[in-house]
């Protein structure tokens, strides 16, 4: 009698968190309801990279970031992207027309722990600074591509 209780109490309390959305993940639609309009939305490009836009308030777009598209829970390790195909996506996405003129160019050399990976290279513009965040090989973890304001 006792296990019976404790499973019928089991099964309401799970009943319950499934009903008010706990337990089932939440749709876009649930999301934009409960807190509005995404400020960053992510697209996916090819088998293995994505574009994360992140947007200013006038709905420019304020910051991009390549990476590699992954569900791993830990999103800095492992995957990693050639340096020509992240090049290729800014350029198409950035053009040199919408950066202005090249005023600097940089080798990062910082530490981040635990993992100390945070080197990489910084190119700054007019109207665009891009970080790439070096992997091994000439390869990269991500770039980020930042508007000025």
């Amino acid at each position: 009698m006792k296990h019976r209780i404790r499973g019928f109490a089991l099964f309401s309390i799970a009943g319950w968190l499934d009903a008010s959305g706990t337990l089932i993940g939440q749709s876009r639609d649930e999301l934009r309801r409960k807190y509005g309009e995404p400020l960053s939305e992510t697209f996916i490009v090819g088998l293995d990279t994505s574009i994360t836009a992140t947007y200013a308030a006038d709905g420019r777009i304020a910051e991009l970031v390549i990476s590699p598209r992954t569900t791993d829970l830990i999103k800095s390790r492992g995957k990693t992207l050639s340096q020509v195909s992240v090049k290729a996506i800014i350029d198409e996405l950035v053009p040199s027309s919408v950066r202005g003129k090249p005023l600097v160019a940089e080798f990062l050399n910082l530490e981040c722990l635990p993992e100390n990976d945070c080197a990489g290279t910084s190119q700054r513009f007019e109207k665009v600074t891009i970080y790439y965040n070096g992997a091994a090989e000439g390869r990269v973890h991500y770039a980020v591509v930042q508007w000025k304001e």
